[in-house]
């Protein structure tokens, strides 16, 4: 007669799978619905063992799934499983939602038309479905994309948010192409009927907004990318306040990523008072000094984590920027990459050479001072992470070396 485990020891050898011991800063705080890569395989196997290890190792299985809008697996279309598990009993399990278009680009999953209509049809009713959602990413622009399809995407998870009741999201990462893309969250003729974004907003911990195309071909690194003409009519820099109302309108965040193609003005976001950020992520942003004093003084006694790749600098100087963030107690993870000053405007003469693509520099700048503050903060963040019992990082770390 076969074994029998019982199901008290297959939760908890399902458990010991999935476990993540992490002490270091990781949006896992904020939501642990991600398995590790080489756990998946595992639990997989596991469900085939007996009937109560598929019970015990479903639902982890479940948690995140990624149905892109081009895609498939052994000639099964994504978007078909993605309706059929939002009809089974495991759309209960689902708390993390990847999809959209696939960011590979249409190179290797091409797009056809019966696709971007059945997604569109799709969305809407398979989200109803997933009653403890928490994360939703979506993608509405890839690689070689026509504005129509682009538009296609974002019409449908407009749609989606306007309609379908999301009670328990907490984060929402969206890819759109332009800034402008965002102001269709916020139509000028609203209805009773449509949910207002604002009570979305209200509810979320986390925010990532991503704009993905350029918009103009002034103030592309090394090698310029073509712009489509239907782009280049709403320049991302004078459309980026749509983009910046939705931050607005979230007060309780505790991670916000900010990511841009053209160089966007984030020193004219107005954070909520009640803002307390414990992660601060920033791609191709303008930044001036005062506004990240203000910002970074809003959210000291929370502040653990902050990312900024090719940010530049209108006002003030890196050495202040830097000497400011050493006032953050808690700050126990910092990146910086190609960060400098812009062409233009007050702080143009301390604007360095562009070093060579293969050999970049945290700081672009001709203000030696401004190495010493980098040098300094370092220094500090490593005191932090010590006086925790987190290991130190090495002097030449990615983090703050080339």
């Amino acid at each position: 007669m076969a074994l029998t485990i019982p199901v008290e020891i297959c939760d908890m050898i399902v458990d010991h799978v999935v476990a993540t011991v992490e002490k270091d800063y990781s949006l896992r705080d904020l939501f642990p619905y991600t398995l590790e890569l080489e756990a998946r395989p595992q639990l997989m196997s596991l469900r085939l063992v007996s009937r109560n290890f598929c019970a015990a190792a479903s639902p982890h299985l479940f948690k995140r799934i990624v149905p892109p809008i081009n895609s498939s697996v052994r000639g099964r279309r994504s978007l078909q499983r993605f309706a059929e598990i939002s009809r089974s009993k495991y759309a209960a399990h689902v708390r993390h939602l990847e999809t959209g278009y696939n960011s590979w680009g249409t190179t290797f999953c091409p797009i056809i038309g019966q696709e971007i209509q059945d997604f569109a049809g799709l969305l809407s009713p398979c989200l109803a479905q997933l009653c403890d959602l928490r994360v939703l990413k979506f993608r509405a622009s890839s690689e070689s994309l026509s504005r129509d399809r682009e538009w296609a995407a974002i019409e449908a998870i407009v749609t989606a948010l306007r309609f379908v009741i999301l009670p328990h999201l907490e984060g929402l990462e969206l890819f759109f192409p332009m800034a402008h893309d965002f102001r269709y969250f916020f139509p000028s003729l609203f209805s009773p009927l449509h949910i207002p974004m604002q009570d979305l907003l209200h509810r979320l911990k986390y925010l990532a907004l991503h704009v993905t195309a350029y918009t103009k071909s002034l103030g592309q690194r090394y090698w310029t990318t073509p712009v489509l003409p239907a782009h280049a009519a709403l320049p991302n820099d004078l459309h980026a306040a749509h983009l910046f109302r939705l931050v607005e309108l979230a007060p309780n965040l505790e991670g916000l990523r900010i990511s841009s193609t053209d160089i966007i003005p984030f020193h004219t976001i107005h954070f909520s008072p009640a803002l307390r950020l414990t992660s601060l992520c920033l791609e191709r942003v303008l930044i001036t000094f005062d506004h990240i004093r203000a910002l970074s003084g809003q959210c000291k006694d929370h502040l653990k984590h902050i990312e900024l790749s090719l940010v530049q600098l209108h006002s003030g100087t890196w050495h202040m920027v830097l000497t400011q963030l050493r006032q953050l107690p808690h700050l126990i993870d910092f990146y910086i990459g190609s960060c400098g000053y812009p062409s233009t405007g007050p702080n143009a003469h301390l604007r360095a050479f562009l070093p060579e693509p293969d050999d970049p520099e945290p700081l672009e700048t001709m203000n030696f001072e401004d190495d010493e503050g980098l040098s300094e903060l370092r220094d500090f963040v490593n005191a932090n992470r010590v006086a925790l019992g987190l290991k130190p990082w090495e002097r030449r770390d990615f983090r703050w070396s080339r």
